[in-house]
Parts: structure tokens; sequence; C-alpha cells
């Protein structure tokens, strides 16, 4: 069955499972009532976790939604857990890192942070990454030990993001130029050498900030490889495809960073916030960002550039009922994305991005939803977790 074991699925928040038949509708097979705001829901072979804004992990049977457990807090567990073979990893808005046993509930360790919580972890060889108000702490994943911490001008905002430390955008094509103007409110390749800070280290685990900064660090020692200005404050974490960092801001922009140097590849532009990090296909050349103006946007990975065909212009991207606030994820060719009006939608990519269907639940949805085989796991800011299904042989309308 396929895991879904932390945020957006993986450590580089790639949010995708190209492998899978997407939904082209789906249908409730169960919903559970729990206490809050629930978080972003994470899967094993036949488990859900899932964590809420008032407190409490629970872990429910992944056919049924009957709970096997509940792993009892007195703060905010509303941060995407972790799950690995045999550590299920909880952080809480105190600041305190909890490793539990995934089968039975028991608590196996605990570390507290230096500082309150401020983003979800991020597990990568055997590794925990978390982000708190004073800046990005790396623990053991086996014992909790803190193996180093890094301190940021201000809180790590989102979910941080691991890639290769060697890699890097492709170089064999040269950097990309300004396209023509063609009436698109969007920009263009840009070169920031005069504001990124570069040393030797290599950059492995990349986090962004609150007051707008991206770091690009070691990931065995935490040392600064790189820093690079935002227009402000980071929006749900930085996303690592193809060589390439992206991350998108409060102030409306997306930049597409060099992974090794952070250096501007391009940016994109719009003139409200975005609210959500960037779901990145490199091999359809898309982009697909979540904002408050009520738009999933979608752009090209090459320009920055819209990509989705209008009567007389490029459009922005698809209209929804309201903000997005939960990252959008793609399945197959359907990529699912929410919004605070409680609508959740499913977008065929190989039609321009067309609706194919509308679910709806009665309160908002924030948090980022889980895939599993056939399955999709959505939470509401009403306190329900509900298990969505979809038969993979239907016939494509």
């Amino acid at each position: 069955m396929t895991n879904w074991n932390q945020h957006e699925g993986d450590s580089r928040n790639a949010g995708t499972r190209r492998d899978r038949d997407g939904p082209l509708r789906v249908e409730t097979d169960w919903i559970v009532d729990l206490t809050g705001p629930v978080g972003s829901p994470v899967l094993d072979h036949d488990t859900v976790f899932v964590g809420t804004e008032r407190g409490n992990l629970y872990a429910l049977e992944r056919e049924t939604g009957r709970r096997r457990w509940t792993f009892e807090t007195l703060s905010a567990t509303n941060a995407t857990p972790i799950v690995t073979r045999d550590r299920l990893f909880l952080a809480t808005d105190d600041g305190t890192v909890y490793a539990i046993d995934p089968g039975t509930g028991d608590e196996l360790w605990s570390t507290d942070l230096p500082a309150s919580l401020s983003s979800s972890p991020t597990f990568d060889d055997g590794q925990l990454y978390v982000g708190h108000t004073a800046g990005l702490s790396a623990l053991e994943g086996e014992t909790g030990d803190v193996i180093w911490t890094h301190e940021t001008e201000s809180a790590v905002v989102g979910c941080p993001a691991v890639g290769d430390e060697t890699e890097s955008a492709p170089l064999e094509e040269s950097q990309p130029q300004a396209p023509e103007a063609d009436g698109l409110s969007v920009d263009v390749p840009t070169e920031i050498e005069a504001e990124t800070e570069t040393v030797s280290a290599d950059a492995g685990v990349y986090v962004g900030t609150e007051g707008g900064t991206v770091y690009g660090l070691e990931c065995e020692t935490g040392e600064e490889a790189w820093t690079a200005p935002a227009d402000g404050g980071i929006a749900g974490g930085p996303t690592v495809a193809d060589g390439l960092v992206y991350v998108s801001d409060d102030d409306g922009t997306m930049i597409a960073m060099d992974a090794d140097s952070g250096q501007s590849w391009f940016t994109y532009e719009i003139r409200d916030a975005f609210s959500t990090s960037a779901t990145v296909l490199p091999e359809l050349d898309a982009t697909f960002l979540g904002a408050t103006d009520g738009y999933l946007h979608v752009t090209d990975t090459t320009f920055g550039r819209r990509k989705l065909r209008g009567w007389l212009f490029a459009k922005k991207g698809v209209q929804l009922d309201g903000p997005v606030h939960g990252s959008p994820v793609v399945v197959g060719d359907v990529v699912c994305v929410a919004d605070s009006t409680g609508s959740l939608y499913g977008l065929d990519i190989a039609d321009d991005c067309t609706h194919l269907w509308h679910f709806g639940v009665d309160d908002a949805i924030s948090s980022t939803p889980a895939v599993g085989d056939e399955q999709l796991f959505v939470g509401s800011d009403g306190g329900q977790l509900y298990c969505l299904t979809w038969n993979p042989d239907e016939a494509r309308p």
C-alpha cells in the first residue's frame, strides 16, 4: 500500500504520486469526528495518524477509521507527524518532540526544542529537522539527541525540505532569459547574486522564515551554505525539484532558486499573498500554488510564466471558491486542492486543469490531504477526518 509518511509525502515536500491512477470522481468511505481543527494526516501500510489544534495524536484504522489508540498531549498537535517503520515522530506547539511506537502509541523518547514549534518536521536519512521560533534543529531519530541547531533571524515556517547535497539546477542549459512581453503579469528570470550570501558548505536542507529569508544548510553540521532574500514571509515552506528550490511568500512572489547556490532562476508575481508551498511537476513543466485570492496558480518551470490557456491571454490559474491554505497534491494526472469554504476539487492536468469533480464539507479545509491507494484523507477545521475513495478503472469522461 502507498505510504504517505510525512508532510506532502516525502522530505522534498513534493506532494505527488504520479505513479497512481488519479480520481476521476470521489465518494465518501468513512468520516471520523475528532476534537479541534484537523492537521495534515500521514499513512503507513494500515494506519492513518493525525493530530489536531486542540491536542492529542490519533491512530486510526486505514480501511474503517476505527480508533486504534490516542496519544494524549497538553499542547496542539496540528503539525504534520512523521511515521517510519518503527517510529512515529510528533512535534507539539510547546516545542516538545516525541518518538512513539506506531503500533501501540507508547512513548519511546521526548526532546525539548530550544523554543516553541513553528513548523512541521521533516525526516531524512535518520535525522529529524524541526523548525522553531529560534531556528532549525536536527535530531537523531533513534535517540532524540540534538545534533545541531542553526539560529535564524526569525521563526522557521512551513516545513523544511531536504534534497541531494550535490544537486543543482541543470547547468547544461543556460539560465533562461526573460521572454518577450506577452500581456502576462508575471515576471522573469532574475539574478540575485549581489543579495545571496554563499559559503563553501554544501546545502542539503532548506528552510524559509517568517521574516522572508531562505536558508540552504549542510545536513550533517547545520553549517550555512547560502542565504537568499524573499519579498515577504515564506508560505508553506520550500519544495525541492529538479535541482531547484521553490519558495513562495506572503507578498505574492514565487522564486525558483538553484539548490546549490541560492541564485534566482525565475520569479512569478501576483497581487495577493501566496499561502501554500509549490507542488512541482518538472516532467510536465508545471507548478501549482495556492493563494489568498482564491486561485490555484499554474506556471511553467522554465520562465515562471502562466501555463493555462485563455481566450486572449494565458490564465493565472484555476478559480476556486475561496482562499487556499493547504498545499495541492497530485495523484496521477489529477490535482487535488481544497479551500477555506470547505470545497475540495479534482482538476484534470491532461485537459488544461479543467474541473473533474467537487467535494464539499461543512467547514474550511486548511490542511494538506494525504494520498493512499485509491484513498484521499482530508481533515477539516470542524474536527472531521474524511476518507474519500475512487475506482481506478473508471473511464475518463
